[in-house]
């Protein structure tokens, strides 16, 4: 019973891993988007009003209180990838 218990786990990791990966690619294809639209207008990457409002409002969609310190992480490594990502999309010859 307790080894049906632990393959159930792990089945749902790996399908949630899955659907993080499909997940990631849909938000960097807009994270692409809005660095192309920041580069054109010349605004900088970073919005620090911007991304605290974010956090906050994103730990509001847990429902379980235990997870909220590891999501603000989960979260923050996120928009520091996102950033880290439009940066180099930013610093970009135009012809490259």
């Amino acid at each position: 019973m307790e080894e049906n218990r632990l393959n159930e786990c792990r089945r749902i990791i790996n399908e949630t891993d899955l659907e993080m990966a499909r997940l990631f690619e849909k938000r960097m294809d807009a994270v692409r988007g809005i660095a192309a639209w920041k580069k054109e207008h010349g605004l900088p990457i970073l919005d620090a009003e911007r991304e605290r409002v974010l956090l906050e409002r994103n730990l509001t969609y847990l429902t379980k209180e235990e997870y909220r310190d590891d999501y603000r992480l989960f979260q923050q490594a996120v928009m520091d990838i996102s950033k880290d990502f439009q940066k180099r999309l930013t610093e970009k010859p135009q012809d490259a």
